[in-house]
């Protein structure tokens, strides 16, 4: 068992995930989640046409770029995702993630060391401190945490997934036993998902749900909210 990945999916970390619902409360707001099925639907939908097909390829090939020792690749993957996501709230929360995330690491004695020639590599780059996104700080310490990319992106999924169940726990609210009803109905596409999308090259990175976009822009603006984004 890789105890290091299960850290760095760990939703108790103080990366502040905890106070995002990407998207979710404005999707509650509309009506269009109200209960544990309209959740289940929501996140899967979420999952297969915006989270997988983006920040899960973009993690699997920052594991490979850091396997390889290529800090210049995951600053290709990071200038990706910088210019991708579009909801600015989205992309502030996703840089706040991934850099606590890397903090953290900068702090543990598994990965501090292999984690010091990837950082001074990216600030030389960036002419300063660089900002890491979640995926691509998620990838980097899977790689130092010995894991493969399909068990990196697995991983990734499985966090992301409970993160959103979790926000589904507390603003809809549908209780902590339909919610874990939920994530357990979605582990099959997780696993399914990361078999697909773990040799898939970085270029090829994308979501297709406009309409998630404008639900995670329309948070911004409601009248009184739980979450950040």
């Amino acid at each position: 068992m890789n105890l290091s990945l299960l850290q760095i999916a760990d939703s108790a970390l103080p990366i502040s995930g905890y106070t995002h619902s990407w998207g979710l409360e404005a999707a509650i707001a509309r009506g269009l989640v109200h209960d544990a099925e309209t959740l289940e639907r929501f996140t899967r939908h979420w999952l297969r046409t915006s989270l997988g097909p983006f920040e899960g390829v973009l993690a699997a090939s920052a594991c490979r770029a850091a396997r390889a020792g290529r800090a210049d690749g995951l600053d290709v993957l990071n200038a990706m995702a910088d210019a991708a996501i579009m909801p600015p709230s989205i992309r502030r929360a996703s840089r706040e993630m991934g850099e606590q995330l890397l903090a953290l690491g900068a702090t543990w004695t598994w990965c501090a060391e292999g984690l010091a020639p990837f950082m001074g590599a990216s600030r030389e780059a960036a002419g300063g401190a660089p900002h890491w996104h979640h995926a691509i700080a998620f990838g980097l310490l899977g790689a130092l945490a010995g894991a493969e990319p399909e068990e990196v992106l697995t991983v990734y999924l499985h966090q992301a997934v409970m993160g959103m169940v979790g926000a589904g726990v507390r603003a809809v609210p549908v209780g902590h036993t339909h919610g874990q009803q939920v994530l357990a109905y979605l582990h099959g596409d997780i696993k399914s998902m990361a078999a697909d999308l773990v040799t898939r090259a970085p270029e090829t990175a994308g979501g297709g749900c406009p309409y998630y976009e404008i639900l995670c822009d329309e948070q911004t603006r409601l009248y009184a909210r739980m979450f950040r984004s």
